[in-house]
């Protein structure tokens, strides 16, 4: 079955750990959207670990992120660590909900986060990245 996502190299910002970071996202938005193709217990299961390991890992990513930007003195720092927790704010959200038995629909979850992230690296990200490379030199 194809991905839902496919990592390609014009998404990466140049910095390493980070790049790697993003691609484990994007491999937690693939593993969702399969599961969404599953029965109903199969989605459950596996939405609710991979939802688990996906808040967990988006906490880290910006934590390590904001690290980044701090060594460098990004000036768009406060801006882009509000929308990383704008961006956790919404996640959470939604774990609870489907928590609480509300109606989430995993298919426009999962195009959320894959509109969200790619968004977000090909604007924001790259943005830090090329300041971080100017500082860099």
């Amino acid at each position: 079955m194809p991905n839902f996502v496919s990592w390609n190299t014009s998404y990466n910002v140049g910095v390493e750990s980070v790049d790697k970071q993003h691609r484990h996202l994007v491999d937690l938005i693939n593993q969702l959207y399969s599961a969404c193709l599953d029965e109903k217990a199969v989605l459950d299961e596996t939405f609710k670990d991979v939802m688990k390991e996906l808040v967990e890992y988006v906490m880290f990513h910006f934590k390590d992120e904001e690290g980044i930007m701090e060594s460098i003195n990004y000036p768009g720092l406060r801006e882009h660590k509000m929308q990383h927790e704008l961006f956790i704010k919404e996640i959470l959200s939604s774990v609870n909900a489907y928590k609480n038995g509300k109606q989430l629909i995993p298919n426009s979850f999962v195009r959320f986060l894959r509109d969200w992230l790619f968004n977000h690296i090909l604007v924001d990200d790259k943005e830090w990245a090329r300041h971080y490379f100017a500082v860099k030199k």
